[in-house]
């Protein structure tokens, strides 16, 4: 489907989700215009239709109060919401800032990195730190129905497990230990590689499948892979979570080339029913906290200040920076922070906003083709983890090809890119990062966005690990697999040694905009929640979302996130 086809449908869809056009007139439209057509036509305009009628009402006789209200319709939010929404007949409202999903950006994984900077990315920015050569990052955050799985790349990669026996020891709850998580992506999954049942999950609402129509460059670089003696595997998400270690295609989240998202996994089918209300463009402005126990949320929608009451459970999925900040909004946090913008402290709890991490992707080490690179999917679709000292208990380390010339600004313009067109990257990621950053208010206006200190590579292991990465990436790249694939070395082009070296990580240091911890779980009296997701010190306030990472899982977030919303809902039923 071209670009023009892509606009027309997301258009289609919209309207008939707003109410403006019929089921007959979108079938009638889009077969004319031949954007869609034959049984996939009718059963999305059933789907549509089925949700525009339900929602319509919904919002048209909005209640006062619901029992759970869910903020933020992201990974977490979605998996929450969808599985909640089976399992009990409480009436449920989800608030969504942004609007529904239905750009041609979203639906179309070749153009994901079109959606950053727009009306669907909350714009955020780290401040400049010195572990960057006092660079200032953008750390993007879906505002849109689906959150980061509609913006984000599509990349399925489930944590390992050391990831998952840490969150078990730190919360002393073994219900978050690698197999009892294991189980829950299973019942997600609607796997479409190999089988493996031990692993793998076919009846979950998740379409997940390995990385399809590959360009050669991508089975020359896993050949290369092996020949420098790293371990490549058919299914990334089977024994790499165990070892720690190994190469492969990606798992992707594109179903007959369009993005599945965890809205249109988990949230669509639940739109339909009865007990789900959502509201799209409404901003949450503070929990409303009556005697410790958190009793409903103040919001803005259409320009008029609403509220909604709880009857159960609140429960907070707004993302890395929003959850912390609607705490804190909220009298939530640092008592002397919050006194400093003029908010009144209803729970001093110092760690909201503390713990703050994200992985890096570093741009890059760049390679020129002798041929045209024309990316497929979501430009990424091999990629590996390693541990680059077999003592560690994680994976340091990742390595990403990208189809496209990745790089940073700095980098961009230090190496001169003669032929972007084709320009290859093979990136080197930090995983497990040991710096730590913060994310306070910049006011009480809950209209400004907060301050993101972010301190990257603020340790130096973590430039240390990056320097490892790099090295990686560019053994791979140089090996006689690839030697038809590499005319030259763009960037870094020669062996660069010490400060030069440390200057090229930190110079090319961007994220994978995987933003996590602000929140964190454990058992300990500083928490911000335990290991139910209950915010310590508020009753029926919970947080289920990438902030309840006590440490970062070593892959992409937001398999992960949609395991939490899940198993939040699990614990709500």
């Amino acid at each position: 489907m071209n670009k023009y086809m892509d606009q027309a449908l997301e258009r289609l869809e919209h309207s008939v989700i707003s109410g403006k056009m019929s089921r007959r007139a979108f079938i009638t439209t889009a077969l004319a215009t031949g954007v869609i057509g034959g049984t996939p036509l009718r059963a999305l305009a059933d789907e549509l239709d089925n949700i525009r009628q339900v929602q319509a009402d919904r919002v048209a006789n909005l209640g006062q109060s619901y029992d759970y209200i869910v903020v933020g319709s992201g990974s977490a939010g979605c998996a929450l919401v969808g599985t909640l929404a089976a399992k009990t007949d409480g009436n449920i409202l989800l608030i969504e800032a942004g609007d529904w999903d239905t750009a041609p950006s979203i639906s179309d994984p070749r153009i994901w990195f079109t959606n950053l900077g727009t009306e669907r990315d909350w714009g955020d920015v780290a401040i400049p730190s010195a572990g960057v050569n006092n660079r200032a990052i953008p750390e993007h955050t879906g505002r849109v129905v689906g959150g980061g799985s509609s913006i984000n790349a599509t990349i399925w990669a489930r944590p390992t497990k050391a990831d998952m026996d840490h969150w078990a020891d730190v919360t002393g709850d073994a219900s978050w230990n690698y197999e009892a998580s294991r189980e829950i992506y299973k019942r997600m999954e609607n796997w479409q590689g190999a089988p493996n049942p031990e692993f793998r999950g076919t009846d979950g609402p998740v379409w997940v499948q390995p990385a399809q129509g590959l360009l050669p460059l991508v089975d020359a670089t896993l050949e290369a892979v092996a020949e420098v003696g790293l371990p490549v595997t058919e299914d990334l998400n089977t024994d790499r979570e165990i070892t720690g270690n190994g190469f492969g295609l990606m798992n992707q989240i594109i179903k007959d080339g369009r993005r599945n998202s965890m809205a249109r996994a988990f949230l669509y089918p639940a739109l339909a029913r009865d007990n789900v209300t959502l509201l799209v463009n409404t901003t949450v402005n503070r929990v409303i906290v009556e005697g410790g126990v958190a009793v409903g949320v103040e919001c803005v929608r259409d320009g008029e200040t609403v509220v909604f009451r709880a009857d159960r459970e609140i429960v907070l999925s707004a993302g890395g920076f929003n959850t912390p900040k609607l705490l804190m909004l909220s009298g939530i946090g640092d008592e002397e922070d919050l006194k400093a913008v003029n908010i009144e402290t209803v729970l001093h709890a110092p760690e909201v906003g503390q713990n703050v991490q994200d992985h890096i992707l570093h741009g890059g080490c760049l390679f020129e083709s002798p041929d045209p690179v024309e990316h497929r999917n979501s430009a990424a679709n091999m990629s590996g983890y390693l541990k680059t000292d077999s003592s560690l208990e994680l994976p340091d380390v990742s390595i990403v090809q990208i189809e496209i010339p990745y790089a940073s600004e700095v980098v961009a313009k230090e190496y001169a890119i003669e032929n972007p067109g084709n320009t290859w990257a093979l990136c080197g990621g930090l995983v497990a990062p040991k710096s730590r950053g913060t994310v306070t208010l910049a006011s009480d206006n809950p209209d400004d966005r907060p301050v993101v200190d972010m301190q990257f590579l603020s340790h130096p292991d973590d430039v240390t690990y990056l320097e490892r990465a790099i090295g990686v990436a560019r053994e791979i790249a140089h090996a006689p697999a690839l030697k038809d694939h590499v005319v030259k070395e763009v960037a870094p082009g020669k062996d660069l040694q010490g400060e030069e070296l440390a200057n090229f990580v930190r110079n090319g240091a961007t994220t994978y905009f995987h933003s996590a911890g602000a929140c964190r779980m454990g058992a300990d009296d500083q928490a911000v929640v335990d290991a139910q997701l209950r915010v310590n010190g508020i009753r029926n306030l919970r947080v289920a979302d990438s902030t309840i990472m006590p440490r970062i899982v070593s892959v992409p977030t937001m398999p992960a996130c949609a395991m939490i919303g899940m198993k939040m809902a699990d614990m709500l039923s």
